[in-house]
């Protein structure tokens, strides 16, 4: 595949999607998908993002060189799956390349389906938020890319985002965005947790100060994610899910990634309708008010009675 403007199918227009088309447009390229079946907010976001809005996924398939599928992980295979029903539409040296939150075994798997179809495939992963990728492209997220054509989607982006090749074997980028969503999704765990108890002791905000000081790292991070939890809890809470079997298809068993899948389980089971503006501390009250992960050992709202943890 040369460096020639190609047109770019993406499944679908969500946020991840509205961004990577600005970015792709920005390069030359032409976008094409298909709102057929989907929300009234993803054929806004595709008219948003100057795309050419065709009649159906084949039509997409058909007029496509890249298939771009950015999606839940739940709906990866079957998005996979819908494509290789039409790939024989497609240009001979067509790509798919799956940008899901999905594990190492299950990108092996779509690798072989989209072979089998006689096109090509690229695994894929995009680390960083959406709603940043048109602001600082080149620091604000990474792209990480495996596969024997990783370097023709590269060659796609160029300059304008930072871009990891991992090898051609299929499953190493979906490998690594299981290892850093677990490292970031399982701090905003330990945070949540942290921020609850400090709440209760009326202690929230002697504690944010104490830790921007002490791990400004670790901080920025939390500034950064754990606000957009109210949007996007659900979708974490898939993704953990897939981390831990990604660690125990590793042969490790998990124990804190265990911990994080249930608290994410817990908040993607919360109504954030009335919330509002978020942010780390706004986040952290009204999780607090709603009764998130209040101990049912309580007394009045205070501490644990000794009396309540023996057997009396």
């Amino acid at each position: 595949m040369n460096n020639a403007a190609k047109k770019i199918g993406l499944l679908y227009l969500g946020e991840m999607g509205a961004s990577l088309s600005t970015l792709f447009h920005s390069r030359g390229h032409q976008i094409v998908t298909t709102v057929h079946g989907r929300s009234d907010a993803t054929a806004r976001r595709a008219r948003a993002a100057g795309c050419a809005i065709l009649d159906s996924i084949a039509d997409v398939v058909a007029h496509s060189d890249v298939v771009i599928s950015v999606v839940s992980p739940s709906a990866a295979e079957e998005v996979a799956e819908l494509y290789c029903a039409e790939a024989h539409r497609a240009p001979a040296d067509a790509l798919y390349v799956d940008l899901n939150s999905i594990g190492p075994e299950l990108a092996m798997t779509l690798a072989e389906r989209v072979a089998s179809s006689g096109r090509g495939f690229v695994d894929g992963a995009i680390n960083g938020l959406a709603k940043n990728l048109t602001t600082n492209l080149t620091t604000a997220a990474t792209l990480f890319l495996s596969g024997p054509r990783a370097s023709d989607v590269a060659d796609l982006v160029g300059e304008q985002l930072r871009v990891r090749l991992l090898g051609h074997e299929f499953g190493r980028a979906s490998a690594m965005k299981m290892l850093l969503s677990g490292l970031s999704k399982g701090v905003c765990a330990l945070f949540a947790e942290t921020a609850l108890t400090a709440h209760r002791r009326g202690m929230l905000d002697e504690m944010i100060a104490a830790y921007e000081q002490i791990y400004p790292g670790i901080m920025t991070l939390i500034q950064r994610m754990f606000p957009t939890y109210s949007e996007h809890a659900a979708r974490r809470a898939a993704e953990v899910r897939e981390l831990v079997e990604t660690a125990r298809a590793s042969g490790v068993e998990p124990i804190a990634l265990e911990g994080a899948r249930e608290l994410h389980n817990q908040l993607a089971a919360i109504d954030f309708a009335a919330l509002g503006t978020s942010t780390v501390q706004s986040l952290v009250e009204f999780l607090a008010n709603e009764g998130f992960l209040a101990s049912l050992a309580t007394v009045g709202g205070g501490q644990r009675s000794p009396l309540e943890s023996k057997d009396v």
